[in-house]
Parts: structure tokens; C-alpha cells; sequence
């Protein structure tokens, strides 16, 4: 049996029997909603034709009351004063729900989850992301339970405060490594990418009775992967090394050991 399958049905076992709804033809979402859109893009790309990630970026140079950094990096006290959720340092970090713009740099084998929904008071879009790693929130049944609990604790507030209909949630990063048959080093990060992304899948199945969409695939090498999110437009920029292949498609996590096949 393929290793993919087998790791996605160890992490992602829902505790009900959900109705199939196929996030990439928007049946989790009301008419008229429009879901998170990428635009993805070398640096190089980014650099010819500037976007909006770069508006964030000025944002948040001059006004930190309207973005938020998700600082994978950051100290714990340092989160933990302004409201993250965190395990420690190198650890993972996920943002409050609010209305504020979002980005988080440096994402190499560490994954996000980005979900955003329309608020029943306020009509405007509030939103989370997180940036999480595997060696930390994988390693073991105890970090496993905490980083699930968490992140459960911002999903279930998220689905509070929206309107049912105008939520959709994806996952970005993550990376993928082709070597040898029998190369731990390889084999490792292949791991860890299919562990991650079916552990963040079940807990949005879970809470929101929907798959996310992988809206990218992994890395298929070195380098890092930087994303911007423009809250208010439901845009997410990502930055990554590459560009172009089937490591750049959007997939469900269920589908993902025949999507492998294009890495």
C-alpha cells in the first residue's frame, strides 16, 4: 500500500460520517462567497510585477495595528502577550481571529493553515494563520495533543463568529524531497509533509465538516516559502523558490497519493 495513504488515514479519521462537499468546486460555500484566491509567484516575479503582498509589507513596517506578523521565530513571551498560541520556541504559532492583514516568513518543512470566514456581527472577514512545525508538533502523542487542542480552540472560535457558508480554510508549505529508495534523509521529509497535512486536515474536518484545499503543493527542494494575506480581499500571496509544475496545484488531502505522483 502506498506510504502516502497509509500516513493520510493514520491523521485523518473524522468522528462522523460528513457528506462529501468538494472545496474545489466551492459546495462548502454560499453563492456569492468568494474563497481564498492565491497568487503565486517567484521572488523574481514578485519583484517585476509588484502585488499586494508588497502593501502588506509597508503595512507592516508603518502600522502594526493593522497586520499581523505570525512570527514563527518569535520569543514565547513575546507571543503569548499578544495572543498567539505556541508550544515554545520552533514550535508552531497561530494567530487571534480578527480582521487584521497577515504574513509569516521562512516556511521550509513547516506547513500553515489559513482559514477566513465573513463575522455574523461585523460582515467583515476575520481570519487565522498558522505556522507549524513537524519535528515539533508531530514528535510524539503529547505535542500532538497540545498543537490539536490549540488549533481546534481557534477553529471552533472561528466558527462561532461566522455565518455558516463563508468559511474556507487551506494549507500552504511544506516541502518534498526525491532521493534513493531507503534514504532516511529523504524519506523523512516526505513523511513529515503527508503527517502535517493530514493532521491539520482533520481538525478542519472535523470543526467545519470540509476539506481544505492544498492550494499549493510542496517545495520540491531547498529555499524557503514567505506568504502575505490580504484579509479584507481574501488574497493570499506565496513566495516560494518555484513555480509552474505539478508541485504548484491545488489538491484536496484526500487526493493527495495520486497528486504524488506529479512531485
Amino acid at each position: 500500500m502506498n506510504i502516502s495513504y497509509i500516513l493520510l488515514t493514520m491523521f485523518r479519521e473524522p468522528t462522523y460520517n460528513p457528506e462529501k462537499r468538494n472545496p474545489l468546486k466551492r459546495e462548502h460555500l454560499k453563492e456569492g462567497i468568494t474563497p481564498i484566491m492565491a497568487c503565486v509567484g517567484t521572488p523574481e516575479q514578485f519583484m517585476k510585477e509588484p502585488s499586494g503582498e508588497l502593501d502588506i509589507q509597508d503595512d507592516y513596517i508603518f502600522d502594526m495595528d493593522k497586520v499581523q506578523n505570525v512570527d514563527f521565530g518569535a520569543y514565547p513571551d513575546v507571543l503569548d502577550k499578544n495572543g498567539f498560541k505556541n508550544d515554545g520556541k520552533h514550535s508552531y504559532v497561530i494567530s487571534p481571529v480578527d480582521n487584521k492583514d497577515k504574513f509569516s516568513k521562512g516556511f521550509v518543512n513547516c506547513t500553515g493553515l489559513l482559514v477566513a470566514g465573513k463575522d455574523k456581527n461585523t460582515g467583515e472577514d476575520v481570519s487565522l494563520l498558522s505556522h507549524e512545525n513537524p519535528g515539533h508538533f508531530l514528535n510524539g502523542e503529547k505535542s500532538e495533543e497540545i498543537f490539536s487542542g490549540d488549533i481546534r480552540n481557534r477553529l471552533n472560535e472561528l466558527k462561532e463568529r461566522c455565518i455558516d457558508g463563508t468559511i474556507d480554510a487551506i494549507i500552504v508549505g511544506g516541502n518534498y524531497f526525491k532521493g534513493n529508495e531507503g534514504e532516511n534523509f529523504w524519506e523523512k521529509y516526505q513523511d513529515d509533509y503527508f503527517r502535517s497535512v493530514g493532521a491539520l486536515s482533520k481538525e478542519v474536518l472535523n470543526v467545519f465538516n470540509f476539506e481544505p484545499i492544498v492550494i499549493t503543493g510542496p517545495k520540491r527542494g531547498t529555499g524557503i516559502e514567505n506568504v502575505f494575506y490580504d484579509n479584507k480581499n481574501r488574497r493570499l500571496y506565496i513566495m516560494r523558490p518555484e513555480v509552474g509544475n505539478g508541485s504548484t496545484e491545488s489538491f484536496v488531502p484526500s487526493d493527495i497519493g495520486e497528486q504524488e505522483k506529479k512531485w
